[in-house]
């Protein structure tokens, strides 16, 4: 069954707003299949039909998945159920999030059944498990912990093949998205090595979820830090650059639990943030984007350092069949490739309804498309990412693990690009160059709450390469910081992108999303080369301005002259080739905009 009330009105809202921002170009930069929500009218929009999706059979953006990874795709549907209940902003409806947060619904989902006659003899973790759900489909299941002789409690992990029947339940009745239709029923049999056991359970209360948003922080010390649990790399650099900003293993789960909470966070070093500030706009941003740009985004990292391990484990290609001395190499690195690439994505990017999702693909292009970093909706850095997760696979599968850390290096520098992306966008509409001096005090709290999001989220990577900038990233970008000094923040990125591994290129500039034009003080760093992409090197950062019908005539013919000199100079100088990829129209020919304080300034784009 599947239980929806008036939380799909609120569900509706925001799946529309998701699907009206995505990038219109990422579905013709894919071969991946859009399904159709066709069973969307049988509960709350989304919910019946989210799990369509099989990454098993389908590619992302070109990348073809090599395991199935639909089951660990699904935490964007936890995401989005955390969203669900914030855009209600009630006590109840934060205290809902935040048990979503806690015990997920749509990941890893499990029952805990109980026998009623004990176990006759142990059964192994994985081994098939048979039962039947309430209208009596078979369910082909599997043990999720081994048990023992004489146990009556037995733990069993639903099935995650394309096709299955869903069974989310979790915490997911709090806001209106559990689907119990591949449920075991409450009273059953069991059929496990052709032993038959009778159990009965409560189905609203026993059915648990072993994969949750809260997990990838809680668990991070274990997976990311400790060299005695297996972890050959360990302490991963990312995750310890964050545990000396912050002082704390757990940050992410601090921040998100103080938003939730309306409290103080309890890092014991610096990045403290003062969520008593926030009324139910600031603290709803500041959790949901905690959840999946502070601990998804270390997740991904975690998985991708985790396949690069697995790779450096000695092993054979190639074993004869009789040999004892010969340690066959298996698939591990490319799965724990696999699982990175799905917690980037998400289950639900490129599905009809939700845009490019809710994780950090749906986030880069975004930002990508705020910043003039993007061809035909899809952005750079999606575009370069998904280039090296493909050859990062092959690497690996080629145990060629040097290379395929390389890729799994430039892909984590990437992933810094849209959290600076946001932290610039918000700290320019809090500034005197933004539209601070005419928002309303919900704006405001919510361009504060977003970029000190995004700043929180990239911090520590800044703190690496300076303090000093760091410091003044967080002192302008904080909790409670109203009013940004948006230069002095640009200024702090900017003299650390070669120690980020990013260049101005990969940034761009903050465009006025109607007009396209940079903003005021806003256009991309640097010159030449590296600016070929946008047809022209700009020579400063300049800002919009409103001409007369006379004035804009006359700007337009000297721009057009100008555009066709540059590019006849341009073709001559790079044999014909102006940028790495297509641009759209708006990006090949350049547009001069002015200061909106009569600087002179000009920003080409």
């Amino acid at each position: 069954m599947t239980h929806y009330s008036t939380l799909a009105v609120a569900s509706a809202l925001l799946l529309s707003a998701s699907a009206s921002s995505a990038a219109p170009g990422v579905a013709a930069a894919t071969s991946a299949v859009r399904r159709s929500h066709q069973n969307a009218a049988a509960g709350p929009v989304g919910a019946a039909a989210d799990h369509h999706r099989s990454l098993a059979t389908e590619k992302l953006l070109g990348y073809k998945f090599e395991n199935n990874m639909d089951d660990h795709a699904r935490i964007d549907m936890d995401q989005l159920a955390i969203e669900l209940a914030l855009s209600i902003r009630t006590s109840t409806s934060f205290d809902n999030a935040l048990t979503v947060y806690e015990s997920g619904g749509h990941s890893k989902s499990y029952a805990r059944l109980e026998l009623q006659s004990p176990l006759p003899a142990k059964v192994k973790k994985g081994s098939d498990v048979k039962g039947k759900t309430a209208s009596g489909d078979t369910i082909h299941a599997k043990a999720y912990e081994e048990a023992q002789e004489g146990d009556q409690i037995i733990e069993v992990q639903y099935p995650t093949s394309d096709g299955a029947l869903p069974c989310f339940v979790g915490a997911l009745n709090l806001v209106d998205r559990e689907d119990t239709s591949g449920c075991f029923a409450p009273t059953g049999r069991l059929t496990i090595g052709g032993i038959k056991l009778d159990y009965d359970y409560d189905v609203e209360e026993e059915n648990l979820n072993g994969r949750t948003i809260a997990g990838f922080s809680l668990g991070a010390k274990k997976k990311m830090y400790d060299t005695d649990h297996g972890c050959a790399g360990c302490p991963y650099p990312e995750y310890s650059a964050f545990v000396d900003y912050y002082g704390n293993y757990e940050y992410a789960d601090d921040w998100i639990r103080s938003a939730l909470s309306g409290k103080a966070t309890p890092f014991q070093g610096a990045g403290n943030a003062d969520f008593t500030k926030f009324g139910f706009i600031g603290k709803a941003e500041a959790a949901k984007k905690g959840t999946a740009y502070m601990a998804v985004w270390m997740y991904v990292i975690r998985e991708l350092r985790d396949a690069i391990d697995d790779c450096n484990v000695e092993c054979d290609l190639e074993c004869a069949a009789d040999d004892p001395t010969c340690t066959q190499c298996n698939d591990e690195p490319v799965k724990a490739w696999d699982e990175g690439v799905a917690f980037y994505s998400g289950s639900l990017a490129e599905q009809e309804d939700h845009g490019d999702g809710y994780l950090l693909l749906s986030l880069a292009n975004k930002r990508g498309l705020n910043f003039g970093t993007h061809t035909d909706g899809m952005s750079w850095v999606n575009a370069e990412i998904f280039e090296n997760f493909h050859e990062g696979a092959k690497h690996l599968t080629e145990r060629d693990c040097r290379k395929a850390e390389k890729k799994a290096e430039r892909i984590i520098a990437l992933m810094q690009v849209p959290l600076i992306q946001g932290t610039l966008r918000y700290a320019h509409k809090n500034s005197v160059y933004g539209s601070v001096e005419q928002d309303d005090a919900g704006s405001i709290e919510k361009h504060n709450a977003e970029g000190a999001t995004f700043a929180a989220a990239i911090l520590p990577m800044l703190n690496k390469c300076s303090p000093k900038d760091a410091e003044t990233v967080y002192k302008h970008m904080k909790v409670g910081k109203l009013r940004a000094d948006f230069p002095a923040v640009r200024k702090a990125f900017e003299n650390n992108y070669d120690c980020l591994g990013i260049t101005c290129e990969d940034v761009g500039g903050v465009l006025n999303d109607e007009s396209k034009y940079f903003l005021e003080k806003a256009g991309p760093c640097g010159s030449g080369q590296s600016f070929k992409r946008y047809g022209s090197s700009p020579k400063s950062a300049g800002g919009d301005k409103k001409f007369s019908v006379g004035a804009s005539i006359g700007i337009a013919i000297g721009a057009f002259i100008g555009f066709v000199l540059v590019a006849v100079g341009l073709k001559k100088a790079t044999g014909g080739s102006t940028g790495k990829e297509a641009i759209k129209e708006e990006h090949t020919e350049p547009v001069e905009s002015y200061s909106a304080k009569d600087t002179g300034e000009k920003s080409i784009i």
